[in-house]
């Protein structure tokens, strides 16, 4: 295919257009992200344009709050990504507190919440502490709230328990104990093959006899319809790509072509300065466009006055990850922000930057660490520099490795492009991109 045709139409129709974003055509950007809208969900209502399935969610909670003598209530909700499980938990939040409830938001993940904080607290401290990390929010008065609102589930722990906890501090009890206590009603929203390391342990079955032994009354749902990509089938293609269904069900073409539906650009580059090439020209109409990659490659620590190191080199070319921990450098933003901050575009995310955000174009390289060899995925833990995986075994290396790039092929809202470093691996996905 050719730099011109970077465009496929999908195989599937979209199926809701609830959410933050629409697609958009080739030369204009999406609708406004999560992010943009955060700040108008604590105060208004119509922020997001809920889909049936996530209006069926917004109805049981309100039902378990105003039901306040009746037993504690949890709801847990499974959702792929993109089915708009991060705009059902704004709302949700939004609508308790302008109920004059009290209520909090809380994620397992330090970007996620770092961005809720900057995107919606808008310097307001009292804002910013509406949004926890599940083991600052596990620290509320048992019962001290109405609703708490989990999002990103699935990255729970048995513990809330680190190293820095002191030790007049530290609990034997679990994680999903700790949150269930803080609340009348919890709501946990959660993508299971979104567990991407050693530790993360929510899952609907985990979540569902945590809250039954501790006596609450359980509801469970489920978010299908698609609000990030303008393809509903995207990520159950992306899913059975890299063998996320079992390894009986071999990757399928992409397009169809036997139904109409809405534009989804997608394209395999030959290099990785084609991707970047094709990203630049949409990010020249105005759209937002990031270039992630598996961690294959050192990265290094960025220093005040120095420009980033380029630890990324493939061939001739060469790039810095993005700035590493949680402090700007040289005017480029920390890790948690590198997603949302324009003077993030140049420098390569990595899963810990871009997992639970989104924008319109999305480039992925992928490393030596999954190669397509005859029929089937080969994980390398050896080529991973991902220290979370230090002492895996090799069955978890390979699962978490796939998962991990099934977050960063769903990043993007418009359009992906798809770089390998391995040319069998490269020539696979041409021939199921272009079939």
């Amino acid at each position: 295919m050719t730099a011109s045709g970077f465009l496929q139409r999908a195989g599937c129709q979209r199926r809701a257009s609830g959410g933050a974003s629409t697609a958009g055509s080739p030369s204009r950007s999406a609708a406004p992200t999560l992010f943009d809208l955060a700040a108008r969900t604590l105060t208004h209502a119509d922020a997001f344009a809920l889909s049936a399935d996530q209006q069926v969610v917004l109805d049981r909670v309100r039902q378990c709050l105003a039901d306040e003598d009746g037993p504690r209530a949890v709801v847990v909700v499974a959702g792929a990504a993109g089915t708009g499980k991060s705009a059902l938990a704004l709302t949700l939040l939004g609508e308790a507190l302008r109920a004059g409830r009290r209520a909090r938001h809380a994620t397992g993940s330090q970007a996620f919440t770092t961005a809720l904080r900057k995107s919606a607290g808008h310097g307001s401290r009292a804002t910013q502490k509406l949004f926890q990390y599940f083991g600052t929010a596990a620290d509320t008065e048992p019962a001290g709230l109405d609703l708490l609102v989990c999002d990103d589930a699935h990255q729970l722990r048995a513990t809330s328990n680190t190293r820095y906890t002191p030790a007049s501090r530290r609990s034997d009890r679990t994680q999903a104990v700790q949150l269930l206590e803080t609340a009348r009603v919890v709501v946990f929203l959660l993508d299971e093959d979104q567990a991407i390391r050693p530790g993360q342990i929510g899952t609907r079955d985990y979540l569902t006899a945590a809250a039954r032994a501790s006596g609450a009354t359980v509801h469970r749902a489920e978010l299908k319809s698609q609000h990030r990509h303008s393809s509903a089938c995207y990520d159950s293609w992306v899913r059975r790509l890299l063998g996320l269904d079992g390894p009986l069900r071999q990757p399928a073409p992409w397009n169809t072509g036997k139904e109409p539906a809405p534009r989804f650009e997608f394209r395999v580059a030959d290099s990785p300065g084609e991707l970047e090439q094709l990203l630049h020209a949409k990010t020249e109409l105005g759209a937002s466009a990031r270039i992630t990659a598996g961690l294959c490659w050192p990265w290094s620590d960025a220093r005040p006055g120095t420009p980033l190191v380029e630890d990324i080199v493939i061939g001739d070319w060469r790039r810095p990850w993005s700035v590493k921990g949680q402090r700007a450098v040289n005017g480029l933003p920390p890790s948690p922000l590198w997603a949302i901050d324009p003077a993030g575009a140049g420098q390569v995310g990595s899963v810990y930057s871009a997992q639970g955000f989104e924008y319109d174009y999305g480039g992925v390289i992928l490393g030596p660490d999954l190669v397509w060899r005859d029929d089937r995925w080969i994980t390398d833990p050896a080529a991973t520099r991902d220290d979370a995986l230090d002492g895996a075994t090799a069955a978890d290396v390979d699962l978490w490795v796939r998962r991990t790039y099934r977050v960063l092929f769903t990043r993007a809202r418009v359009g992906t492009v798809l770089y390998s470093a391995d040319t069998e691996t490269r020539g696979l996905l041409h021939e199921l991109v272009n079939a």
